[in-house]
């Protein structure tokens, strides 16, 4: 049984390699269901990476860190999953489009 147990945890370690690797070089998110969810591909794919990482060191490293690289790694895809976009604070000037109500015309 645990065998069967270490062999789909390493699947779904190496899925959520793959799809963090694809993510982060690539700025896509490979699968489709979670494409449209998602505002900030690079960090979605650094969150898979660290929850992989976790779930890999579970099974295979005499390591005891495996729940703060999965609390950090569900940090940051909740953080490329939030549409909340900042203001930019007072006295900070956006960049300029070069467009004057002369020329948009």
């Amino acid at each position: 049984m645990a065998t069967v147990v270490l062999v789909l945890v390493l699947a779904l370690a190496l899925i959520l390699t793959v799809t963090g690797v694809l993510a982060m070089t690539t700025g896509r998110i490979a699968l489709p269901w979670v494409r449209k969810g998602v505002t900030r591909p690079r960090v979605w794919g650094a969150g898979t990476l660290l929850i992989a990482a976790s779930l890999a060191a579970t099974w295979l490293v005499p390591f005891r860190g495996q729940s703060l690289l999965m609390l950090v790694g569900l940090a940051l895809i909740w953080r490329a999953q939030s549409r909340r976009h900042r203001e930019p604070p007072q006295g900070v000037d956006l960049p300029k489009t070069g467009l004057t109500p002369d020329t948009n015309g």
